[in-house]
Order: C-alpha cells, then structure tokens, then sequence
C-alpha cells in the first residue's frame, strides 16, 4: 500500500481525479497534482509533502499565503487483522476556505473514490 501512496508517477494509472502528479513525493518536496474536478475541468494543485513517516503517514499541504486556504491531506496507514486500514483525511481551513469548499462542493465523494481506487490497485499487485 505505502509504495503505491508514495509513487507519484503511478497515480494517473490508478486515480480516477488525479490525471498526473508531478515532482517526487519525499519529505519537503513540491509536488503538483492535476486534479479531475466534478464538472471535468482539470485543476492543478501546488502541494508540499510535510510529513512521510514510512510506512505509515504522509501529509501533502497547500493552499494561499498569508492563511487564505490551506488544504491538507493526511494519509495513515495502519496494521489490521486482514492486511492494512486506509484513511484520508482532508481538512480545509483559512478565511476563503468558505468560498472554496462552496466552489468545491462536496469532497468526500473524492475522498472516497481515492480510497476505492487505491484498494483495487493494491489488491491487483
């Protein structure tokens, strides 16, 4: 599951939103996701990786300066019975945040397509 999370190169081949990712996902690296909106209009979205504890979380963080907006998005993975729990997390803060997550609609069906997508992707390998 963690090589797959942390293989940029790969997510356009598995993620339904996610159409590229560009820059390597390793502590304190820039990365761009060109993400697939709800309406189709593809997105990009400068990230900063700000955690990667192998193999067990990872956090990419971007946003606005000054406080605006901040996105993050935390990936844990932990040991279960029958192979690993997944969850991601992903919180929106700042003082635009209202407006942008009004303009975004509705994220966790992302969130849970994601998780959908990487589960058939691990069950594959």
């Amino acid at each position: 599951m963690w090589a797959i999370l942390t293989n940029a190169g790969e997510y356009k081949n598995w993620n339904p939103e996610i159409v590229e990712i560009a820059g390597r996902i390793a502590l304190g690296e820039r990365i761009v996701a060109r993400v697939r909106l709800g309406s189709g209009a593809v997105r990009a979205v400068p990230l900063r990786v700000t955690a990667l504890d192998a193999p067990s979380r990872m956090e990419w963080i971007g946003g606005l300066p000054f406080g605006l907006f901040t996105g993050r998005r935390t990936f844990t993975v932990t040991p279960a019975a029958r192979g690993v729990e997944f969850r991601l997390h992903l919180e929106m803060s700042g003082l635009v945040s209202p407006l942008i997550l009004k303009s975004v609609g509705d994220r966790q069906p992302e969130v849970d397509s994601f998780a959908a997508a990487l589960k058939a992707r691990a069950e594959k390998r």
